[in-house]
């Protein structure tokens, strides 16, 4: 089971889509570009209540992709 770290973007609290997505950087760094992202954002989106949020989800791709590889495995 593979980690994918996200960056989400919310209006308000209402999650409106994901700005990016991967498994190939570190949680650290992702965590510091949505940081990063945040203090870029001008007053103008923050009074509006636009803001990016840091989330962790599971690659289904490689899930299904290790499962088949078991089951090949398992057929031989």
């Amino acid at each position: 089971m593979s980690r994918l770290y996200e960056i989400h973007c919310y209006h308000e609290d209402i999650f409106q889509y994901v700005v990016a997505s991967t498994n190939k950087f570190p949680e650290e760094k992702v965590r510091k570009d949505v940081e990063q992202m945040n203090n870029m954002l001008n007053e103008e989106l923050k009074g509006k209540g636009i803001r990016y949020v840091f989330a962790v989800a599971v690659d289904k791709y490689s899930q299904n992709r290790q499962k088949k590889k078991q089951k090949t495995i398992t057929a031989l």
